[in-house]
C-alpha cells in the first residue's frame, strides 16, 4: 500500500471534483480503456491519468474501472469485501478481482470514523481486529492498494466522506460488456449525460 497526502495540486481540478454539480447522474459502474486509447473525457479520467499515469501502464492493461461513494452516518455501510468483477460474482459467484486500485479522497466534511480498513491476511481468511491496516478518510489523500485483499469502510458517526476509486485492469470485466457507463443492480447501460464533459 503506498499513501500520498495533498495529491491534487491544482486547484481548479480540486474545485471541480468538489462541485456536487460534477456528480449529477454519475453511474454506478464505469469503464475508460486509457489515454494511450481514448483522451480523457471527464474530470474523473483525468484524474485516474494523474493517478495511474506515473506507473507507464500504457498498452500493458486493458483500462480502468471507476465509480465514487458518497457515505454520511445514514449510508455508511460498506461491509468487508473484494474488488471484482461484479457482473461474474453475480452470476457464477466467482471472484475475479483487478490488479491494482486506488481510493482519492475528495471531502471530508468533519467525518468521525469512516476509516478504510484492509486485512493484511488471505482473501479467503476472516479478518482479523490484530491484522488489519486503518486509513483515515482525509482530504486530497490518495491510497494505492491491492483491492483483492478483504477491505471495509468503517461506521461514520458525523460528517460526510467523498472518495473517488478506479482499479486497473488487465482484462476488461463481464460488468462492461454491454456498456462503458453500467448501474450496480442489473448492469444495464446508464445514460451519463456529463460523460463528455472536462469542466
Amino acid at each position: 500500500m503506498v499513501i500520498f497526502d495533498d495529491f491534487v495540486k491544482d486547484k481548479k481540478t480540486t474545485l471541480i471534483l468538489k462541485n456536487k454539480n460534477t456528480w449529477n447522474d454519475f453511474p454506478s459502474y464505469n469503464w475508460w480503456d486509457g489515454w494511450w486509447k481514448v483522451e480523457p473525457r471527464n474530470i474523473m479520467e483525468i484524474l485516474i491519468k494523474m493517478v495511474w499515469g506515473q506507473f507507464q501502464l500504457e498498452n500493458k492493461i486493458a483500462g480502468f474501472e471507476y465509480w465514487s461513494n458518497y457515505q454520511t452516518p445514514k449510508n455508511w455501510k460498506l461491509n468487508w469485501h473484494q474488488d471484482c468483477d461484479e457482473k461474474l460474482r453475480k452470476n457464477s459467484n466467482n471472484i475475479l478481482s483487478p490488479t491494482l486500485g486506488q481510493i482519492y479522497y475528495i471531502e471530508n466534511s468533519g467525518v468521525q470514523g469512516g476509516y478504510l480498513e484492509i486485512s493484511s491476511l488471505s482473501p479467503e481468511t476472516e479478518p482479523n481486529p490484530s491484522k488489519i491496516e486503518r486509513i483515515y478518510p482525509k482530504e486530497n489523500r490518495l491510497v494505492i492498494f491491492n483491492p483483492s485483499k478483504k477491505h471495509c469502510v468503517s461506521e461514520i458517526t458525523s460528517g460526510n466522506r467523498h472518495a473517488f476509486l478506479s482499479n486497473v485492469w488487465i482484462k476488461k470485466p463481464s460488468t462492461f460488456d454491454k456498456s462503458e457507463n453500467v448501474d450496480h443492480k442489473d448492469f444495464f447501460p446508464i445514460e451519463w449525460k456529463n460523460k463528455y464533459n472536462i469542466s
